[in-house]
């Protein structure tokens, strides 16, 4: 089986300078090709017209630009778009572009990105978690999710450069896609690294969030990292009998250890955590569970996201009825708990992790990346 070209994007800047003197250039060579990859957002080395042009040839013969293939995109009615990707090796992984506009919040432009193909978590209300884990996705494989969809808003402004209803940009990354992000780590945080670089994507870091299922060791390594990238776990349920059915790594991380890690990150980082809890109808959904999640995560540096269910085939996690969710969300105010209804997004196309990847026949290693 022969071996991908190293794609630019899995390349940190001593690798990309690194990699431009072996091919005799100076090394202002590589800030011209980072300028084109992550500000300019081009897809082809043709289109870097100020390097010179035996050198694109070159670049275009030993590496790749960008290690995704684009399979399948769906767009919802509420302006949600859905990617489908092919990696290298045939495996797919997904991706989510969503709009906000709210009046606490402003204009927001938010990409889901996946860190992993599959996942070993194996929460049995999750499509990702029911499909297994294949792999961790590269530094490169993570990074070129975001630039997909920054080059379809570019593509947009430049429609309408009178519109500034088009006019939009990415404004914050949550890595709440497909797999377990903290068990990527090393991968993870490289791609954070460059996305937030002023050398790189140019995102600041407070608008990246890591959502994670509760892995404590990660936790405790993320609250010494100096980047003010935002922390979410997912929460589902306050004791430890219906969180392990639910998050099945509370078993190795109960309650007990995890939000004392939570309590450490509060005070060793000095920021606000989220708690992502997804409501079930009849299984996390009560009154008596509302006051019983209060009192675990009072006094904590915290803010609550309420996620209804996304309505799928399985009817055993259906989302409550309205006036269910609301009492939920009523009781933990009544308890002083920082709480926000999160809307749903793309459910008409399937925008929940793994769903459009377990419809879809999985792609061929030899498909082009960015045929689009």
């Amino acid at each position: 089986m022969s071996i991908a070209p190293v794609a630019i994007t899995e390349l940190i800047h001593v690798q990309l300078e690194s990699l431009v003197a072996s091919m005799g250039e100076p090394e202002y060579r590589a800030k011209q090709l980072r300028n084109w990859v992550y500000k300019s957002l081009v897809f082809s080395f043709e289109e870097m017209t100020d390097l010179p042009l035996a050198f694109r040839q070159r670049l275009e013969r030993e590496t790749r630009l960008h290690s995704l293939g684009i399979v399948q995109e769906a767009a919802g009615q509420d302006g949600t778009l859905k990617a489908l990707f092919s990696l290298a090796d045939g495996k797919t992984v997904e991706s989510a572009l969503m709009y906000y506009d709210r009046k606490s919040a402003g204009r927001r432009c938010t990409v889901c990105v996946s860190t992993q193909a599959g996942c070993a978590i194996g929460c049995p209300f999750c499509a990702t978690g029911q499909q297994g884990f294949e792999r961790n996705l590269t530094p490169g494989e993570i990074i070129d999710q975001v630039l997909y969809f920054a080059h379809r808003l570019q593509g947009k402004r430049n429609e309408g450069k009178n519109n500034k209803e088009k006019a939009k940009r990415i404004t914050n990354i949550v890595f709440m896609g497909m797999g377990e992000p903290l068990a990527n780590y090393d991968a993870l945080w490289q791609a954070i690294e460059m996305l937030n670089s002023p050398e790189g994507f140019g995102l600041g870091a407070r608008n990246m969030v890591i959502s994670t299922a509760g892995l404590v060791p990660q936790i405790k390594r993320l609250s010494q990292e100096k980047l003010q990238v935002g922390l979410a776990v997912s929460l589902h349920a306050s004791d430890n009998v219906l969180r392990s059915r639910l998050v099945p790594i509370n078993r190795k991380y109960p309650l007990e250890q995890l939000i004392p890690a939570c309590q450490d990150y509060c005070r060793l980082t000095g920021r606000r955590l989220s708690f992502e809890y997804i409501l079930f109808s009849g299984i996390n959904d009560s009154i008596t569970q509302a006051h019983a999640l209060a009192g675990l995560i009072q006094g904590l540096n915290c803010h609550v996201n309420l996620i209804p269910a996304n309505t799928t085939d399985d009817l055993s996690f259906r989302p409550p009825y309205r006036r269910v969710i609301l009492a939920f969300e009523n009781e933990l105010k009544q308890c002083h708990i920082n709480v926000t209804l999160r809307e749903s997004r793309g459910e008409d196309i399937s925008a929940g992790c793994g769903q459009l990847r377990s419809r879809r026949t999985f792609a061929s290693p030899e498909q082009k990346c960015y045929t689009f």
